[in-house]
């Protein structure tokens, strides 16, 4: 009842990003980072839903595939603080604001409505335990609101807390029929370093403690309208171990480690994800 197939005739989207942002550190390795960003594509690729034949069985299905809207804006303000709550207690809040909107086409039969721009929220927090001097907790939780399109910024860049089965791995933004509902989820991991100057680590991983990431997306067009949820990859655990060995250059450790610092207040938090399709 549900097919999928693709788009051969999908045109390349092209992204233009501006941002503009403020960053204070503070004494006790305290800091604090404000950005406000606005970001505008044309020929969007986002999903697109529409009713048809299945060619075999000359039922009525519903056709999953991808078109190129017209255009889309983000924009919005982020701030994220790290703050030292005490010598074994760092909390990194992350808050994301911005407003978003889809610009799309008549596409005949199941043409889509005009929609409003729509307001949303990302929230993040993630909480560091020493626990110990080699035994350290980490603890993080993050929600979205109803969204049409991804929130821009640093939250883009996988501050999203794992994606909860928004897109499926595909290079497709938002939904031009409708909208996604909220949606959130807890992550932990325990890591143990050990070895001579801390070279090795084992950490162990959940994701999705309580369950509660879903892709629920509701789509309506002047033909009908339809909800459904999808789960993909809830509640794993993974065991990581890492090793060390060669010569150790202090030097560059510490200037990885800066680096690494400053994309943890970014919300990048070492994912390696970067500004995409920007000009």
């Amino acid at each position: 009842m549900n097919l999928s197939r693709g788009n051969p005739n999908l045109q390349p989207q092209f992204t233009n990003s501006f941002e503009a942002g403020y960053s204070k550190t503070y004494a006790g390795n305290n800091s604090f980072l404000a950005s406000v960003y606005y970001k505008y594509t044309t020929d969007l690729i986002t999903r697109y839903q529409e009713t048809g034949i299945n060619p075999v069985t000359k039922n009525p299905v519903f056709i999953n595939t991808y078109i190129n809207a017209k255009s889309s804006y983000v924009g919005g303000i982020e701030l994220i603080g790290r703050n030292s709550i005490t010598k074994w207690w760092d909390l990194t809040s992350n808050i994301n604001i911005f407003t978003s909107h889809i610009n799309t086409i008549d596409t005949g039969k199941n043409a889509i409505p005009t929609q409003p721009a729509t307001w949303s929220w990302f929230g993040k927090l993630n909480n560091s335990f020493k626990l110990t001097k080699a035994l350290t907790l980490q603890l993080s939780g993050d929600f979205t609101s109803k969204t049409v399109l991804p929130p821009g910024g640093s939250a883009s860049n996988g501050g999203g807390g794992g994606g909860g089965g928004r897109g499926f791995g595909n290079n497709s933004s938002g939904n031009a029929q409708g909208y996604s509902k909220p949606t959130g989820g807890v992550d932990a991991a325990l890591r143990y370093e050990f070895l001579k100057n801390r070279t090795a680590s084992l950490t162990l991983s959940a994701s999705d403690i309580f369950r509660t990431r879903v892709s629920d997306v509701y789509t309506t067009t002047t033909g009908f309208q339809q909800e459904y949820n999808r789960r993909r990859d809830p509640q794993f655990f993974r065991l990581q171990f890492n090793w060390r060995f060669g010569k150790f250059d202090m030097a560059l450790f510490k200037r990885k480690n800066m680096k690494g610092e400053r994309d943890s207040m970014e919300g990048i938090q070492g994912q390696g994800g970067g500004p995409s399709s920007s000009n």
